[in-house]
């Protein structure tokens, strides 16, 4: 038996980002008509003269008018990994052998994407002067991981016939468990009224709600069609502001699963074999739960809908010769 733990690890990288660089302005109070592409009078902000307010129309409108929003890909933050390794390992004994390890790990890092250019334009940083109110966990974080594997051959037997039967066998087991990935919970809207990610044709609409209560989880069992989130936990923001919420604050629910194998190998002649193969995934044909809705405007906010593969069986017949 063998037990190894990794001290914390500490990674740093600089992802690729998008900066704002055409943002809509905001502008308090009640303007006259004509102001700012108003047809009539009231308030100077309204997500219909969004472009009128945009940074480069006011600096020069003729010009400016011609441009909507910009994204600056950037590689100026910076992504944190820390983690720890454990593991345990029962090498094989009376055909038996058992592996274990634990991974406790965080990462961070600010709003990016693998393929930045394939972003909308105004999918960038929700405050134009400071890239940190979208920072959080990284999407591909898991706090917890744990899989355990074990792995059992029958022995050979001295009766004959026990041992064309039950011999040889070779039975695997892995079990998983992952805690939940990080979650952005959104209001869906520009509540800023700046025209960053506000819905655009290909933007996530990723403003932030308010956390207005302690408390944010309903029903933690994750079954099926369970209220994850409580949607009365969250208001939006007074208008022309940005939420309290943070980047990926949030977690859905945790995940596992078990899957098993049976297997044989059959020697027919010096050069020739006779193979079985028998798997199970999600031998338990538990419910996986999804990722619940996160957007606060929709009408199935964290509300369980999905679900994981239920149990898969596969089975192969090989002959090599």
């Amino acid at each position: 038996m063998g037990c190894v733990g990794q001290l914390p690890r500490h990674a740093r990288v600089a992802p690729v980002g998008t900066q704002p660089g055409n943002y809509a302005i905001y502008i308090p109070g009640n303007c006259q008509a004509g102001q700012f592409g108003l047809t009539a009078p009231g308030a100077c902000s309204t997500s219909a003269n969004t472009d009128a307010r945009r940074r480069l129309t006011l600096e020069r409108p003729a010009d400016g008018e011609k441009i909507g929003p910009l994204g600056i890909i950037d590689d100026g933050g910076t992504s944190i990994y820390h983690a720890m390794l454990l593991s345990l390992e029962r090498r094989a004994a009376k055909g038996v052998s058992v592996s274990t390890n634990y991974t406790l790990s965080h990462c961070i890092n600010p709003y990016t994407a693998t393929q930045a250019v394939k972003l909308a334009p105004d999918d960038t940083y929700l405050d134009p002067t400071n890239r940190n109110l979208d920072r959080g966990s990284c999407g591909s974080d898991r706090r917890h991981l744990l899989n355990m594997t074990a792995l059992w051959q029958t022995p050979k037997f001295a009766n004959k016939a026990m041992r064309v039967v039950a011999a040889d066998w070779r039975i695997s087991g892995i079990y998983r468990f992952s805690s939940g990935r990080p979650l952005d919970v959104t209001s869906g809207v520009d509540q800023a009224l700046n025209g960053i990610a506000a819905g655009g044709q290909n933007s996530s609409a990723r403003q932030r709600p308010n956390q207005v209560l302690a408390d944010v989880y309903t029903d933690r069992s994750s079954g099926p069609l369970t209220q994850w989130f409580n949607r009365q936990a969250f208001a939006l923001p007074a208008v022309g502001s940005n939420g309290n919420v943070g980047y990926n604050e949030f977690f859905g629910p945790a995940t596992w699963g078990l899957d098993a194998a049976l297997s044989r190998a059959w020697n027919i002649h010096e050069m020739q074999r006779l193979e079985f193969r028998a798997e199970a995934f999600n031998l338990t044909n538990s419910f996986v739960p999804g990722n619940p809705a996160t957007a606060i405007n929709s009408n199935t906010f964290g509300v369980i809908r999905t679900a994981g593969p239920s149990r898969v069986l596969q089975f192969a017949l090989k002959y090599v010769f």
